[in-house]
C-alpha cells in the first residue's frame, strides 16, 4: 500500500529503506503492518507519478484532507526527487492542504548537501524524530548503518535547526522510553525555535 489514511491525513508511503534501526521501531515484529494497512512496498518503490494518480484519486477536486504526510516504514528523504515532484504538486493544486514530512533527519548525509532550502520549497511541517539528547544513547537507540553512525546524532540535530531557518514549521519528537532525557531534549528543540512532543511506545 502506497497511500492510507489516518484521522484526517493522507500517509503517503515512500519507502521502506532507513538509514537505523531503531530498537523500538515495529516494522519487523508487526511484519510491516500497521492499523490494517500492508505497507510492505513490494517490487519497485512509486514512482511520484504513481503516487500523484493515488494522491488525486483521494483528493478530488475538492481537496478532500487537511493534511498530506510523506512518511512510511522507512526514511521519506531517501525519495527526495519523488517527494519534491509531489510536494510541488500538491502546492499548486491542493493549497489549503498540510504537507509534512516524518523524518529521522538524516537526509542531508543521504544526499551529501543541505536539503532543506529545497524542502521549503514546498513542506509547511517537518517533525524530526531525534529521541534523545545524548549522542552515546542515540546510537544505542536507532541503531544506526555504519555509513550514518560517526555522523548522525549531529547531523540530525543540525537538520531540525536548519528547518527552522529555512522557515518550515518545526517538531522535535521523542518516543517515551526508559531512560531518555525528555527534558533535555525539549530544551534543545526549544532553544532552535523548534516544538517538542512526547510520542508513547507503540505495542
Amino acid at each position: 500500500m502506497i497511500l492510507y489514511e489516518k484521522g484526517q491525513a493522507l500517509y503517503l508511503n515512500l519507502t521502506n529503506r532507513c538509514p537505523v534501526s531503531c530498537s523500538f521501531c515495529v516494522k519487523v515484529p508487526w511484519d510491516y503492518l500497521f492499523e490494517g494497512n500492508d505497507l510492505r512496498l513490494k517490487g519497485p518503490e512509486p514512482t511520484a507519478a504513481r503516487l500523484i494518480n493515488a494522491l488525486e484519486a483521494k483528493l478530488g477536486a475538492g481537496g478532500g484532507c487537511a493534511e498530506v504526510v510523506f512518511c512510511g516504514f522507512g526514511e521519506p528523504t531517501f525519495r527526495l526527487p519523488e517527494m519534491t515532484t509531489v510536494g510541488l504538486h500538491l502546492k499548486a493544486h491542493y493549497p489549503q492542504v498540510t504537507r509534512r514530512l516524518n523524518t529521522v533527519g538524516l537526509g542531508d548525509l543521504i544526499w551529501d548537501r543541505d536539503i532543506t532550502p529545497e524542502l521549503a520549497r514546498y513542506l509547511d511541517e517537518v517533525a524530526v524524530s531525534l529521541n534523545t539528547a545524548d549522542p552515546k544513547q542515540w546510537v544505542e537507540l536507532l541503531r544506526p548503518a555504519p555509513a550514518y553512525r560517526e555522523e548522525g546524532f549531529a547531523a540530525s540535530r543540525r537538520f531540525a535547526a536548519n528547518c527552522v531557518k529555512a522557515g518550515i514549521r518545526t517538531r522535535v519528537t521523542a518516543v517515551e522510553l526508559p531512560g531518555v532525557d525528555l527534558k533535555a531534549l525539549e530544551t534543545f528543540a526549544r532553544s532552535i525555535g523548534a516544538d517538542f512532543a512526547a510520542r508513547p511506545i507503540l505495542a
